[in-house]
């Protein structure tokens, strides 16, 4: 359900005695000729008042940073005690919602004040919720008093509220919605708020809820767990909370006006059929089939009623602390609920298949509301909504259902693909070893070559360096006994005339007894 007093409702805005410095920032702001606002409007408020127009600024806008809206208003009759000024943004055809509600000219002049003959000029600055998805920014605005708003009686408007502007966004791409491996249990569990199972104690925790609209820590503390057999999903939640409260009684009555949490499902994931859940504090179920967006059973056929679509949820509740009991100080409250599978689907027929298979994935998101005493409607979410609609189907998160250990099946297809991929990747190696093969045996044959070539030329490197040396010392053997030989020769041919001289003028040999004398000279050209 809408989020009320966040987002549904107006915040209460307080009315503080204005000094001089705030009297004289109003007079700046009355102006005293009509203005000419961008976007007209003249939308009549129960004759009392005139929306003329506004003033938007940047175009286009964009999510997380400020955008300043210039009201314009004329006052024929004052408005009376107890107004106030709301301002709503949404998507484009009236997608998602957020409150961005103030006090009139910075908060110095409320509406309950406005005077007959002014013409206010309002400067509002705000910031969409900085994961805003949608292409349009739309703003309305209108007053109210308590849980009344002031009727409009002519220009454009929806349930009371003037549409006042539509500009372009920016979009940014959104966060990633959350995941959550949902556990099989093999042994029923007993719906009795207690979370006392082993299987509860074995199973995952969600992780604290976020704050609804920024995706930051939430005001509150609450987490959840899942479980699933071939029968029921099951899923707990823990809540922190020092006052717990529930007054209403009925089935299907307006849980969300107080404490509660909720549980929506889109099991098909079609963005489009849903059912939700409410659980409040003393165990009071809401539950409802939506065929499309915000629209109910009623819609489907006129003779049926709004929320008459009853599951078959066994839901307790148990609170640690007192119940209704305001002035106490209480510690939290859990609740522990049993769907069956198939309703889940809703009214959809057939719907998706339960039990579901290993690996299958539904879409779900879960909240929590809480209503302190004299304070504002404060919310958590699983998977922030990023807006204050928890209706806000793409930001669901997805719950994958595994077995009792825990353990997701790859599907078949990507089973398949990787097979393929695997056999791709073997013939690759394959051919890689292959092809590196003939490299390796090209490059050892060149290699082999190679070294052969080298040993070739090292060899006649080798041989040649050898004959070189054998031819050194045979040239130099040889040049020697050329010169000694020339010597040889020579000395022959000077002894051999020198001794045919001596022969023809030899005289005969002497006896034995003159050996030690001295030998006659010999001629110079013998004497080497």
């Amino acid at each position: 359900m809408t989020l009320f007093g966040i987002s549904a409702a107006c915040v209460e805005q307080g009315e503080e005695k204005p000094t001089k410095e705030d009297e004289e920032f109003v007079k700046r702001n009355i102006l005293t000729t009509p203005p000419t606002p961008e976007f007209v409007v003249n939308a009549d408020l129960d004759g009392k008042v005139t929306y003329l127009g506004c003033d938007v600024s940047p175009k286009p806008a964009e999510s997380g940073k400020d955008v300043r809206v210039t009201h314009y208003w004329k006052v024929n009759v004052a408005p009376g005690e107890g107004w106030k000024m709301f301002t709503h943004i949404s998507g484009g055809n009236r997608q998602g919602f957020a409150n961005v509600d103030h006090t009139p000219v910075s908060g110095k002049y409320p509406a309950a004040r406005w005077k007959a003959g002014e013409i206010i000029r309002d400067q509002h600055t705000f910031r969409p919720p900085a994961a805003w998805t949608y292409d349009r920014l739309e703003v309305y605005t209108g007053l109210y008093r308590g849980n009344e708003r002031m009727p409009v009686k002519s220009g454009p408007h929806d349930d009371n509220r003037i549409f006042a502007a539509s500009v372009p966004m920016n979009v940014k791409v959104p966060v990633t919605p959350k995941r959550y491996v949902v556990n099989k249990t093999n042994r029923p569990i007993k719906i009795d708020g207690k979370l006392d199972e082993a299987a509860w104690k074995n199973a995952p925790s969600t992780g604290p809820f976020v704050d609804t609209l920024s995706g930051g820590p939430a005001p509150i503390s609450t987490e959840a767990k899942l479980l699933w057999d071939n029968q029921n999903l099951y899923i707990a939640f823990e809540n922190q909370d020092t006052d717990v409260w529930s007054t209403l009684t009925e089935r299907d009555a307006k849980l969300w006006t107080q404490e509660v949490v909720e549980v929506m499902i889109d099991a098909d994931g079609n963005g489009k059929t849903y059912i939700e859940l409410q659980v409040a504090p003393n165990g009071i179920v809401f539950d409802t089939y939506l065929p499309s967006y915000r629209k109910y059973e009623d819609s489907l056929d006129p003779k049926r009623k709004q929320f008459d679509w009853n599951s078959k949820v066994k839901a307790v509740a148990k609170v640690d602390g007192t119940l209704n009991k305001r002035g106490d100080q209480d510690k939290g409250w859990t609740v522990e609920m049993a769907l069956p599978l198939a309703d889940a689907n809703g009214l959809d027929k057939p719907g998706v298949k339960v039990p579901p298979a290993l690996g299958d994935a539904w879409r779900i998101n879960m909240f929590r509301l809480d209503s302190p005493k004299d304070k504002a409607q404060l919310a958590a979410a699983w998977s922030a909504p990023f807006v204050g609609d928890f209706h806000k189907l793409d930001r669901f998160g997805e719950i994958v259902f595994a077995d009792e250990k825990g353990v997701v099946p790859a599907p078949k297809a990507i089973v398949k693909e990787e097979k393929a991929s695997a056999d791709k990747g073997e013939k690759a190696e394959k051919a890689e070893k292959a092809e590196k093969g003939a490299k390796g045996e090209k490059a050892e044959k060149a290699e082999k070559g190679e070294k052969a070539e080298k040993a070739e030329k090292a060899e006649k490197a080798e041989k040649g360096a050898k004959g070189e040396k054998a031819e050194k010392p045979e040239k130099a053997e040889k040049g020697a006994k050329g010169e000694k030989a020339e010597k040889i020769e020579k000395k022959e041919k000077v002894e051999k005339p020198a001794a045919e001289k001596g022969a023809k003028g030899a005289k005969p040999a002497k006896p034995a007894e003159d050996k030690d004398k001295p030998a006659p000279a010999k001629p110079d050209e013998a004497v080497k």
